[in-house]
């Protein structure tokens, strides 16, 4: 059974059900999720897990994000592939994931758009990470992030305009799409406010 949820993540999965997500189809770009995983102590205290990809990955080598990938034609939805992802990266059971709704997607320019699933997964939580894609992984409290936000203007790919946010957390530079998905679940959470975004700006 589920334990009681922070009042805060009780009001994100209402905020959740009840805006309209915005949902993106790019030509040429691949169907993808992620576990944006809430990990709760025993004193409630709300903690972000992130992974650091392997180095010799075919794609995002080396970067922090979150456990994730593509879909597979056996994912019935992309709450399943964040699930199943997120089993195999770092052997956390679907299971012990409750779901509570899902960012924007989020574009990269290696050409996938991202669901970003939020789940929160009661602690002590034991970690399992695949060899193959996980050098490691570390966590971040949730209310510290906005104490370490920079934001990175404006970036150009292949024809599209990107809003460019960062978070230096630790020694570690949290970047990309993994930090425009942080930035969403912050701003929705009333901790931080959207920097202006251009016109034809696809995040």
């Amino acid at each position: 059974m589920n334990k009681p949820l922070h009042p805060s993540l009780v009001a994100l999965r209402a905020r959740l059900a009840k805006r309209p997500r915005a949902r993106v189809q790019l030509p040429g770009f691949r169907e993808s999720a992620v576990l944006v995983p809430l990990l709760l102590d025993a004193d409630a205290v709300t903690q972000l897990l992130y992974i650091v990809r392997t180095s010799d990955l075919p794609t995002h080598a080396g970067q922090i994000a979150f456990p994730g990938g593509k879909r597979e034609h056996s994912d019935l939805s992309l709450e399943d592939t964040a699930l199943r992802e997120t089993s195999e990266e770092v052997g956390i059971a679907p299971g012990r994931v409750e779901l509570i709704g899902c960012l924007d997607d989020v574009p990269t320019p290696m050409g996938f758009v991202i669901t970003p699933v939020v789940g929160v997964i009661h602690g002590p939580l034991t970690l399992t990470p695949s060899q193959r894609e996980v050098a490691e992984t570390f966590t971040a409290p949730l209310h510290g992030l906005p104490d370490v936000y920079r934001h990175g203007g404006h970036a150009q790919w292949q024809g599209h305009s990107y809003v460019m946010h960062e978070f230096h957390h630790e020694q570690r530079r949290i970047w990309g799409a993994t930090a425009a998905i942080t930035m969403q679940l912050l701003h929705l959470l009333d901790l931080v406010e959207l920097p202006p975004r251009k016109p034809g700006d696809i995040r």
